[in-house]
């Protein structure tokens, strides 16, 4: 039988030694690849190739042959935010500003549209801070290290700092994922002589990333106008501002309302604002025949005539023209969509002539607001004559084709009315066709001027980058003409503001009650309206009143000198 010595106590000792320092250096190996992969799935999200969104958007702006599909209206504004999301201008961030509808993600979809995306990411604002940072994690493909082994040893959970730093967080990593990619390309270019493969990768780099990259949040006015809401804005800016310095990446703001703006442009140095508007109405025929022919071939094509009423209905916005476009009826669409308009503005600042006074506060925005509309109403009727349809009949006919329209004739008569019709009416919006007030002006007319804001917000009045107030769109305007036009509404108007002074007359006025005793035998009461001294204090009970100013009800002093009396009531 062998003998057993003695077990060495080292030998179990190296092996624990061992186990320790082969998982601690899995565990830096496994940290190490975590980081390379959060930086791949990272490029990957600025890769060129297939998203689901952006299939949909091509359906939506190409046909089955690659062309653009009929009615598809090209903006002024398109080329630059497609040399934008090309990455040919650098140095700047940009600001779309517009009213809701009118076509900012429309553009920007389809400048993502035609280069596939590629170094470019989108993510839509939220007013939650929580699923503003999901959706950033979603948008850039970054998990927030909760995909991690690492809360397996304890380690303190990510999320635990809050939403405000897991944005920040995820900003920095976009941040080293260019300077990566940057180094990346400074080795392979020095070692490429040994290894030829790297040559390749560094050319596609090259001809793929040799630009910044674009981050779009859209509808970023969802975050709110509050203190919270300005500290977050006030991070993506100055991530901006820094990588627009450094050109690695262009960030496009987009919002419906002037409040981010107005934030914005306290700490914008390298900030470019693009103000969007409705469609001309040459623009709105052009949509309007090619989409509503689409959706009703047996209609034939849609006349001038037909395109400029609803285009003086409704105006240019392509939310609007979308729904009246794939009616049968489009007029009867349009008077529909005015009236639904009506009745929501006057549920929400309607005016009550013989209001409570518990109401008095909504009557005066009421009130307030409808100053604003009615000066809106006036300035429409006063252009009334320039967009007298009778008018644009007696013009268009004479033209005769579409060419005509265009100023493409070759007759003398028709190249000078078309002309005509193009630069005055139909290829811009002149201050007759978009009437607008100045900031300053609109505070004079409404004497309030707090209230501007929260109709802005609520897609009423529209408030550019210029501090021009305008109606929010066409049909706003009709609107506020229609309501301006209803049996009464001058009466109603000064009714309401006279009630309002009326209860706040009330409000500033101090009622005095007396109750008299049963012991009174109809003496008097004197007030004193003055200055309170220490001679009108109450004497006391065992006093005889001689050292005060005034006596017992009834009575009268001879400390009261004549100024004294004066002033009594």
């Amino acid at each position: 039988m062998e003998r057993v010595g003695p077990v060495d106590w080292r030998v179990p000792l190296r092996r624990e030694q061992v186990g320790i320092i082969l998982l601690a250096v899995a565990g830096l190996c496994y940290h190490k690849w975590y980081k390379w992969e959060a930086y791949r799935k990272m490029r990957r999200a600025f890769a060129k190739g297939y998203d689901p969104v952006l299939a949909l958007a091509s359906a939506a702006v190409y046909d089955e042959q690659g062309g653009l599909v009929p009615g598809r209206v090209v903006r002024k504004e398109q080329e630059y935010i497609q040399k934008i999301v090309n990455g040919e201008i650098s140095g700047e961030y940009l600001l779309l500003m517009g009213p809701k509808g009118v076509g900012k993600t429309s553009m920007i979809v389809d400048a993502m549209v035609n280069n596939q995306a590629d170094g470019c990411a989108m993510m839509e604002a939220h007013e939650d801070a929580e699923v503003f940072r999901l959706r950033l994690g979603k948008a850039l493909d970054f998990e927030y290290n909760e995909d991690s082994f690492a809360g397996l040893f304890s380690r303190k959970d990510p999320r635990e700092a809050g939403p405000c730093l897991d944005i920040e967080r995820a900003l920095a990593k976009l941040e080293k994922v260019r300077r990566w990619q940057l180094r990346v390309e400074v080795v392979k270019r020095v070692d490429d002589w040994v290894r030829g493969i790297m040559l390749q990768v560094a050319i596609s780099f090259r001809k793929d990333r040799g630009r910044p990259m674009v981050l779009v949040f859209n509808n970023i006015h969802f975050v709110h106008d509050d203190p919270e809401g300005h500290a977050l804005l006030h991070m993506l800016q100055q991530r901006a501002e820094s990588w627009a310095q450094a050109g690695v990446c262009t960030v496009i703001f987009s919002s419906d309302d002037f409040h981010v703006y107005r934030h914005l442009k306290k700490n914008a140095s390298r900030m470019h604002v693009l103000s969007i508007r409705d469609l001309t109405p040459l623009e709105t025929h052009t949509f309007l025949r090619g989409t509503h022919e689409k959706a009703f071939p047996e209609d034939g094509e849609v006349g001038w005539n037909e395109s400029w009423r609803i285009w003086d209905l409704i105006g240019g916005r392509l939310s609007y023209l979308n729904r009246v476009a794939r009616r049968k009826d489009m007029l009867e669409a349009a008077e529909e969509m005015i009236e639904q308009e009506k009745e929501w503005l006057h549920h929400r600042l309607g005016l009550i002539p013989d209001h409570d006074d518990d109401v008095m506060d909504e009557q005066k925005v009421s009130s307030c607001s409808m100053l604003l509309f009615q000066h809106f109403a006036k300035m429409a009727e006063e252009a009334e004559p320039l967009l007298n349809r009778n008018t644009i009949n007696s013009v268009v006919p004479s033209l005769g084709t579409e060419e005509a329209l265009e100023g493409k004739v070759m007759k003398e008569e028709e190249e000078t009315l078309g002309q005509q019709l193009e630069d005055d009416l139909v290829n811009s919006l002149t201050p007759e066709m978009d009437p607008f007030v100045s900031y300053r002006e609109a505070r004079v007319i409404m004497t309030r001027p707090d209230y501007l804001i929260d109709h802005d917000r609520h897609n009423i009045v529209n408030i550019n980058s210029h501090h021009q107030v305008r109606p929010d769109s066409r049909m706003m305007l009709t609107v506020f003409r229609r309501i301006a036009k209803e049996e009464g509404f001058d009466q109603d108007l000064q009714d309401v503001r006279d009630r309002v002074d009326q209860i706040e007359s009330l409000h500033r006025t101090a009622e005095l009650t007396v109750k008299k005793d049963d012991a009174d035998l109809g003496g008097f009461l004197r007030l004193r309206v003055g200055e309170y001294r220490k001679e009108h204090d109450k004497p006391d009970a065992d006093s005889d009143g001689g050292e005060s100013g005034v006596g017992e009800v009834g009575a009268r002093t001879p400390k009261v000198d004549e100024e004294e009396d004066a002033r009594l009531v």
